[in-house]
């Protein structure tokens, strides 16, 4: 029985991440590949303040996507959703 559980949710969680991404590259006009250049670990809770701020909780890890101009990088999280986060808030250790 577990088993089917497992697969049932392992395929709701990669169709949302498939939507997470398709959201991502039409929002952020994103056509370079996705690839993780850094790991990060966020210092501090922040909540997002627009739609293409990623929100962080302090702890969490963060997958480092792309480099902007300016103070912030594009970051996904373990939920597959992207955003910009500020470097300031973030630990690269």
């Amino acid at each position: 029985r577990n088993i089917f559980k497992a697969k049932k949710s392992n395929a709701e969680k990669s169709k949302k991440m498939e939507k997470e991404e398709k959201f991502f590259r039409e929002t952020f006009m994103y056509d370079k590949e996705i690839n993780v250049i850094n790991t990060a670990t966020a210092e501090c809770s922040v909540p997002s303040k627009r739609r293409v701020d990623l929100p962080v909780a302090a702890g969490e890890q963060l997958d480092v996507i792309d480099v902007t101009e300016g103070n912030a990088v594009i970051c996904r999280n373990s939920e597959g959703r992207y955003g910009y986060v500020l470097v300031e808030h973030l630990n690269f250790r």
